[in-house]
């Protein structure tokens, strides 16, 4: 019976694949949707970390402004919290760098990782060739060794296990090779260098540090044991960034934050959304089928045929197009993936080496739950309809007539999509509207940010172990650069306007108490007298920095308009006396000599705070110093003076690395690749939805007109013009069309306040996203209802007479 009635339900799908291919599309693409998502959760947050005891692994730093995620610490910080934490049998600390190494074949450049040698034990990876790190390359000054990775060794070794004991030149010194690490392990990132880190005490480099709990003890635990000595540490370090509070969160936080997580999460019940629109639509086709073979099913029931079987031949068409749908569903997946994994190389962001996003057995299981559910969703009603039709009713009737009971189950289908449309497009307007508001945002000064080159430098450690030695290496590459024809102007900076942030320091107006609300957290850049002419920022008053600013001259500070604003509300900024650090041992007055335009100095999606520049001649003992890095405003593309930079670079110092060789527009948008990549998501789900939901409205208009055909033709007969056909088909569109915009609307309204983010700038309740959502509904519902009022006005009462 059951292997019968799938034998007829293939046939029926064969004789009609219009309504076969259009099905399986709707289903496959939002099944398809929703398990792409599921498979970045799957990898986020389902698929535990592939390290030993993954379960008591511990990232330890300072908590976020947002709460989100966890943040690095200093060094010495670590050396402090190093062996204390009672509820920890193992802890240790990495940093990822930038690594120059030269084997003979000139330097080149290599993402890596700074680590002590208790971060291998931590994460049980061994090596292919040789050893890991000891206890003894932990200790500072000693003799230089470094890992490789099986991917380095194999194209640049020649897999030569004798790469054991070689010594080769990594940041201009030489080190050993003492170990090949398996292509398989990737942390934090996919390193291909690994160092010891030698952290020293009074050091304030930053570092993230992880642990292991001991068994039996709690998360809860941990925590409060660190709690216990935050205080303590906070007093030792100089970095307002380290002032902060410290805690324990899972290591998996460092690598998919909870604010990630819960933008996935929302995307994922917009998928749902998507799924669920799809269903409502095939129910609507898979009714329409049901109704035209009711006579068939009328004369099987007389026949002897149960409820049960006539159910099961609908729900057994139903199965049928869940699981074509499943296989048009999973290629979407797999694009998906490739797609994420591309938006976020191209920002320059890799995923640490042991995420792997693809289709994994637990979401092939998942894939293969949710075909069934979409099935049953999807067939139940037309299924439940099948076998409670009226036998009689039926047989009398022949194969058209009203449908009354079929229609108004289709209709209320129809208002179900509108409502899920409008809850879906008002999420993509929202993106949509912030992610135009950030591209509106000109780059500092209004200059064409596709102009300025920027790259970072990696020196020699020890080569420049003194503030004064890199400071006057950036001085002279910076006088080269602007020596160069196809240079307008080079700067040496720790920041790039819109991308990359200097530090966060707290200051404050010299004469005054602490404000209530605490001190002012601004945004700090070191930079060059250059600073201004490359990015294009405008001076409002005062000077900018020149010779007069050297080292032990008068400290001097220039502040943008925000920071004027923020502490000397209605007076001249210029010659006040600012105060970085204040209330601590080491707080410093500088002299403000300039006021600039507002400047954002982190990326465009950090919240907008003021900020302030100091001079690089002045930079001795400034920790941001470690990151300046190089502008360059060019006269030509400027991506094309990359080479030229490189032989400048080494024209300085051979064994200087050029690393992260990018556009400042570039750097400006992979700031915002979370934003773009959630309006894409969130917009692509609404188009969808529009388009379902346009199917939708056409299917039911065009199956109501078709039912009808006998009675407009009847009332053309008796002398009914154009105008009430228009009305009666008008009537039907109009009370689906208001019933769903204002249920949607009801939802739409919560919906939107989940989506508001300040971090993203994404605005709750914004009528400027409402009012052209209902716009572009009510348009759609015009145009899809346009095909079925032509044909009801195309009615002849002759034909329409002989209609049955």
């Amino acid at each position: 019976m059951i292997v019968r009635e799938f034998r007829g339900a293939w046939r029926r799908l064969l004789a009609r694949p219009g309504y076969t291919c259009l099905s399986t599309g709707m289903l496959g693409v939002g099944l398809g949707v929703l398990l792409f998502l599921f498979s970045l959760i799957d990898t986020l947050v389902l698929q535990p970390l592939p390290f030993p005891h993954a379960d008591r692994l511990l990232a330890i730093g300072e908590v976020h402004d947002n709460g989100s995620g966890i943040g690095d610490i200093e060094s010495s910080q670590y050396l402090d919290l190093h062996g204390r934490l009672q509820g920890l049998d193992e802890d240790g600390a990495y940093a990822s760098v930038g690594l120059g190494m030269d084997h003979g074949n000139g330097t080149s450049f290599y993402s890596g990782t700074l680590w002590t040698s208790s971060m291998m034990d931590l994460l049980g990876v061994k090596p292919l060739l040789g050893r890991g790190f000891g206890a003894a390359d932990d200790v500072p000054d000693a003799a230089p060794v470094v890992l490789i990775g099986e991917t380095l060794w194999r194209h640049e070794f020649d897999a030569d296990p004798a790469v054991i004991g070689r010594a080769v030149r990594v940041n201009g010194e030489w080190a050993t090779v003492v170990g090949v690490l398996p292509a398989a392990f990737g942390f934090p990132g996919v390193s291909q260098l690994w160092m010891p880190l030698q952290p020293r005490a009074g050091q304030h480099d930053s570092v993230y540090m992880a642990g292991r709990l001991k068994p039996g003890v709690s998360l809860v635990q941990a925590r409060s044991q660190l709690g216990a000595l935050d205080g303590q540490l906070r007093q030792r370090s100089k970095s307002w960034q380290m002032q902060r509070a410290l805690t324990a969160k899972p290591l998996a936080v460092s690598f998919a934050p909870e604010d990630m997580l819960r933008w996935v999460w929302l995307m994922f019940a917009a998928a749902a959304l998507v799924l669920l629109l799809a269903c409502v639509n095939v129910a609507n086709l898979q009714l329409v089928q049901t109704l035209s073979r009711r006579r068939e099913l009328a004369l099987r029931s007389a026949l002897g045929s149960s409820r049960g079987r006539l159910m099961l031949g609908v729900l057994a068409e139903s199965l049928m197009l869940g699981m074509m749908s499943l296989a048009l569903a999973l290629p979407i997946v797999h694009w998906g993936n490739r797609w994420i994994i591309s938006a976020y190389m191209t920002a320059d962001r890799q995923a640490p080496g042991f995420q792997h996003f693809g289709i994994s057995g637990g979401v092939l299981m998942f894939a293969v739950a949710v075909a069934f559910f979409t099935t049953a969703l999807a067939g139940l009603i037309p299924a439940w309809r099948a076998s409670h039709a009226d036998m009689q009713d039926a047989l009398r009737e022949g194969s058209k007539g009203s449908g009354g009971a079929f229609a108004r189950i289709a209709k209320s289908l129809v208002v179900m999509e509108i409502v899920l449309t409008v809850v879906l497009l008002v999420g993509a307007g929202t993106f949509v509207r912030s992610l135009n508001q950030l591209l509106a945002v000109p780059a500092a000064g209004g200059g064409d940010a596709s102009h300025v080159l920027t790259a970072e430098v990696a020196l020699p450690p020890k080569a420049y172990a003194k503030d004064e030695q890199r400071i006057r290496f950036f001085n002279t590459l910076a006088e080269r650069l602007r020596a160069d024809p196809q240079v307008l102007d080079a700067t040496a900076a720790n920041t790039v306007p819109g991308a990359r942030l200097g530090s966060h320091e707290m200051i404050g107006a010299k004469g005054r108490s602490r404000p209530s609300g605490g001190w002012t957290e601004a945004q700090m850049g070191i930079v060059d007298g250059h600073f201004l002419d490359t990015y294009g920022v405008h001076l409002l008053s005062g000077r900018f920095f020149d010779t007069r600013d050297r080292a032990g001259s008068q400290p001097v500070a220039v502040i943008d308009h925000k920071t004027a604003v923020a502490l000397w509300p209605g007076q001249e900024a210029v010659g006040q006396s600012l105060v970085l650090y204040p209330e601590q041992p080491w707080a410093t007055t500088v002299t403000v000599v300039g006021v600039i335009e507002p400047l954002q100095l982190d990326t465009q999606m950090e919240r907008s705070v003021p900020g302030f520049l100091v001079p690089l001649q002045q930079s001795q003992g400034m920790s941001p110093l470690a990151a300046v890095g190089l502008a360059v405003r060019t006269r030509a593309d400027a991506h094309a003076y990359g080479p030229r930079l490189t032989a400048l670079v080494r024209s300085v110092d051979a064994q200087a690395a050029v690393h992260y060789v990018h556009s400042q527009s570039h750097l400006m948008a992979s700031g915002r690749i979370g934003l773009l990549v959630l309006t894409q998501v969130f917009s692509a789900l609404g188009l969808i939805a529009l388009l379902l939901a346009a199917a939708g409205l056409y299917g039911v208009l065009a199956f109501s007109v078709a039912q009808r055909t006998r009675e407009f033709g009847i009332r053309r007969a008796i002398g009914a013009g154009n105008a009430a056909i228009v009305r009666e088909v008008a009537r039907q569109l109009l009370w689906q069309l208001g019933l769903g915009l204002g249920i949607g609307l009801l939802l739409a309204w919560p919906w939107s306040g989940l989506l508001a983010d300040p971090n993203l700038h994404t605005q709750a309740y914004d009528m400027r996203v409402f009012v052209p959502v209902l716009l572009v509904v009510v348009l759609v519902a015009m145009f899809a209802s346009l095909v079925p009022m032509i044909r009801a006005l195309r009615v002849a009462p002759a034909i329409a007479l002989r209609y049955d």
